[in-house]
């Protein structure tokens, strides 16, 4: 796909674009952004099942997706003088691949005859077999501990069976009287006699001298069937095909145990299984190798207790050893009933007596509350460890999850497939009704809907510093801002909830592709629910309650909706592959660069922050270019000038020398200027700098200090919802830089302190003072030495409003903290005066 122009053309030297049209490409591009969100957010709601779709709507949406993100790359690479080539090229390949699969192109493994399960995952079903697929995409996308190994493909399959004339042999037995045993009989002594083609014998030789590389050795191995639709939920064959274990590690023995795998696709059990229309085409087996898994404990786990599927419970079955004695039901097993909601709580447990025991029968006596008295098999840490990845299991895969595992230091998944439950009884709708009539709401009709659902769990409060490996899974997840780096605790989380934001947000792309049902923009989450408290949410009618409402989490699960195996959605997941995920959500991190985008979700990201960061960066690094600029006339001795970019400036400045407060038409600036102008004398006196402050700042670098070369004033290039403010105080230069829209999505303040000729432990205690205030301002803040950067994203306007507020009185507030400041508790006393005036007015305003 070519660009129409080449928008990476360098500008001609001394041609720089000016400010008004960087402005305007920096505006196409967020509108940009938000179109490839909706769009995105159209096709994860259809997968969702909000939408029925077809072929056409695939078509459509890669060709339109790939569009918009071309459009996107174009404005970057004009507004930042083509200073990022490489995302071009990474635009080209993912644009490349979405268009293949629009056209159903099976990708350039379909004629491999083993992959390594690194190269695999859950949309290889057709070419790798259930087990296969499934154990890599755990193993891949979710980083979750499974075995390695690598897989030998429907693809050598079929090559080994037609190489023989295996399937016309075969469908020719079946076609002939007799019992399944003897046609079983028949099929195994052909398999018997057939030879392995050259080519398969070589892949798997290759593939196995890599597998044992990485184990560091000759191991024990396992060879396990892998049919295509094995482990499904409308049929799972479970016990029916044969997994080979101890296999020596060799291309013979790994061969052999291959053949039995195959051999029991035919079986006695299988052909009846599959009924006598099933062809021998049907149900192609591949066939997974892995290093033996060795462990003290194992077991299975249900994601939900198939005895009691309408409660919020799970069961976790294990014994000592290995598993396979439990799934063939030759050894009993201890019992843990528990709660699906953290911190997993257990309700029940059976623990099963050593064989041969003769000791007191007591130790094992049922307690008051429920669980055995005795030496379980699973200590209390671990028994969370499985019921965290249940829970996860289940959220990835759509529906409750039967899950074999080993546990040596840490669990390691073996299988995991669809559990099958009974129907799922709806509450009664009077039950729910009363169930709701006494219910305490928390939240009502507040927020905008990223993502339906129904979810119950303890509140966590999160920002962007929160580790996500700390975060229980299955909690409710509150925070104040949406921001991307929250993606991995949305995957962990049974809900999100924020104060700030809306539906097209980078955050609310991630709920819908992990289908977290989310609520974002409700205005005051975190101060109303207190950490710790259980609550219910209920995202599509806006409410929030308190404790666990039993009869919504019901419906919930009564209504989840099965279509996953249609054509149609296969592809529709693989686009979205490429797509939704974002790799790339901290701008600060040495990865974030254009050449690691992996989906175009990284690379609006990584155009938007380049944008912004490019239109913050512009005036600094070309000067004042501009056509005229018009002094602001203001109360105090304040030399101002404005550049007007299109509707800063009322109509009434038309022809106006000088324009007045009142004549500003500029949303954040006349915030800003607000601030500033507050009545507060007191702090707005000249600095008196002592011989001592003006020579210990001396050593500062004096583009520092000053800044930019401005004709003499201060500067604020604006727009009706953009501010660039330059502004020199003394010896202070203060930036800011803000877009105040409808949309909280696209806001941002951009705040750079500088300067001051105080001693340098006075600059630092300032600049500490300073970002102490800026961090309770809700920005995130770096300091370096008396250098004071900060950054705020995705505030409304109101709040942005009461922010920019704050920030003019803050800049006002330092220009005498040079000389104020004595010792330590002088920066107590300043700080605890501004910063106590913050919680008080947010207290007043969110209460």
């Amino acid at each position: 796909m070519n660009f129409p122009v080449n928008p990476f053309a360098k500008a001609a030297p001394g041609e720089p674009a000016s400010f008004a049209a960087s402005f305007l490409l920096f505006r196409r591009l967020l509108s940009l952004n938000n179109a490839v969100l909706e769009k995105i957010g159209r096709m994860e709601s259809s997968l969702a099942g909000e939408y029925v779709f077809d072929r056409k709507f695939l078509s459509e949406a890669v060709a339109g997706l790939n569009e918009l993100v071309r459009e996107v790359v174009s404005c970057l690479g004009s507004l930042t003088g083509n200073r990022y080539l490489s995302l071009y090229d990474r635009y080209e390949e993912i644009a490349g691949k979405l268009s293949g699969l629009a056209l159903e192109y099976a990708g350039p493994y379909d004629r491999n005859l083993t992959l390594a399960y690194g190269l695999i995952d859950s949309d290889f079903e057709e070419l790798v077999g259930g087990k296969n697929a499934t154990l890599s995409e755990i193993r891949n996308r979710l980083h979750l501990r499974t075995p390695d190994g690598f897989a030998i493909t429907v693809a050598a399959y079929r090559e080994f069976m037609e190489a023989n004339g295996l399937f016309a042999a075969i469908d020719a037995i079946c076609a002939n009287p007799g019992s399944s045993r003897d046609r079983s009989a028949a099929i195994s002594r052909l398999l018997e006699q057939a030879r392995f083609p050259e080519p398969l014998v070589a892949a798997v030789q290759d593939e196995l001298r890599q597998l044992l590389n990485r184990a560091g050795g000759p191991v024990p191995l396992a060879v396990r069937s892998s049919g295509v639709g094995e482990d499904a939920r409308t049929r799972s064959f479970a016990g029916q095909f044969h997994s080979v274990l101890e296999v020596r590690p060799e291309v013979s023995s790994v061969l052999a145990a291959y053949r039995r795998v195959i051999a029991s696709r035919f079986s006695v059990a299988a052909l009846e299984y599959l009924g006598s229309t099933a062809g021998s085409r049907d149900v192609p087996m591949g066939a997974g190798v892995q290093p033996m898994i060795r462990s003290r404990t194992a077991g299975v786990t249900y994601s939900r207790d198939p005895e009691s599927p309408e409660k919020n419970q799970l069961l976790i079955t294990a014994l000592r050893g290995a598993a396979h004695d439990l799934v063939a039901g030759r050894r009993q097993a201890d019992r843990f009933v528990m709660t699906r909601v953290w911190p997993f709580t257990p309700l029940t447990s059976e623990i099963v007596m050593p064989d041969g025991f003769s000791g007191d029968r007591d130790a094992f006596a049922i307690l008051a509350n429920g669980l055995r008295r005795g030496s379980a098999t699973l200590t209390p840490r671990e028994l969370a460890k499985l019921a965290e990845q249940a829970l996860l299991l289940e959220k990835t895969f759509g529906e409750p999850q039967d899950i074999e595992w080993a546990l040596g230091d840490e669990p390691v998944i073996l299988q995991n497939r669809a559990l099958s439950l009974p129907a799922k009884p709806l509450p009664l709708p009077g039950e729910l009704a009363a169930e709701l009539a006494v219910a305490t709401p928390l939240m009502s009709g507040r927020g905008q809907v990223a993502q339906l659902g129904i979810a119950a769990g303890r509140v966590v409060h999160v920002d962007q510093d929160t580790d996500p490996d700390h975060f229980p899974v299955g909690a409710i997840a509150v925070a104040r801002f949406p921001s991307p780096q929250l993606s991995p605790i949305v995957w962990r989380a049974a809900a999100i909830i924020t104060e700030i934001g809306g539906p097209t947000g980078h955050l609310a792309t991630i709920a819908r592709e992990y289908r977290t049902p989310a609520l974002f923009g409700t205005g005051d989450g975190v101060r109303v629910l207190a950490e710790g408290a259980e609550i219910t949410v209920d995202v599509e009618n806006k409410q929030v309650y308190q404790g666990i409402i039993e009869g919504l989490v019901r419906l919930h699960v009564a209504e989840q909706d099965d279509y996953r195996a249609s054509q149609e959605l296969r592809i529709l997941r693989r686009i979205l592959r490429w797509v939704a995920p974002i790799t790339l959500t901290d701008p600060t991190a040495a990865d974030f660069k254009a050449e690691n985008c992996s989906t175009f979700h990284d690379i609006l990201r990584f155009a938007h922050e380049k944008a912004i960061d490019a239109l913050i960066h512009f005036h600094a690094e070309r000067g004042a270019q501009e056509g005229a600029s018009r002094r602001v006339r203001l109360p105090i001795p304040l030399k101002l000038r404005v550049i007007d970019l299109g509707s800063g400036l009322t109509s009434e400045a038309s022809g106006a020398g000088e324009v007045g407060m009142e004549m500003l038409n500029s949303k954040p600036l006349i915030a800003i200027l607000t601030g500033f102008l507050k009545d507060d004398q007191g702090v707005k006196e000249s600095a008196v700098l002592g011989f001592k402050e003006i020579i210990s700042g001396i050593s500062k670098p004096l583009a520092l200090l000053t800044g930019p070369s401005y004709p003499g004033d201060n500067l604020g290039i604006i727009a009706e919802h953009y501010c660039n403010l330059c502004l020199r105080l003394g010896y202070h230069f203060n930036v800011v830089d803000a877009y105040m829209s409808p949309d909280p999505d696209n806001n941002y303040i951009y705040f750079r302190f500088a300067g001051g000729l105080a001693e340098k432990a006075k600059r630092e205690w300032r600049a500490r003072l300073i970002s102490a205030i800026l961090s309770g301002l809700d920005f995130k803040v770096e300091r370096t030495g008396d250098l004071v950067i900060a950054k705020a994203r995705n505030l409304d306007i109101p709040r942005m409003e009461r922010v920019l507020i704050r920030l003019g009185e803050l800049i006002s507030f330092t220009r005498q903290l040079d000389v104020r400041m004595r010792d330590e508790a002088a920066i107590e006393e300043f700080f605890q005066r501004f910063l106590s005036s913050i919680r008080q007015e947010q207290a007043g305003g969110e209460g």
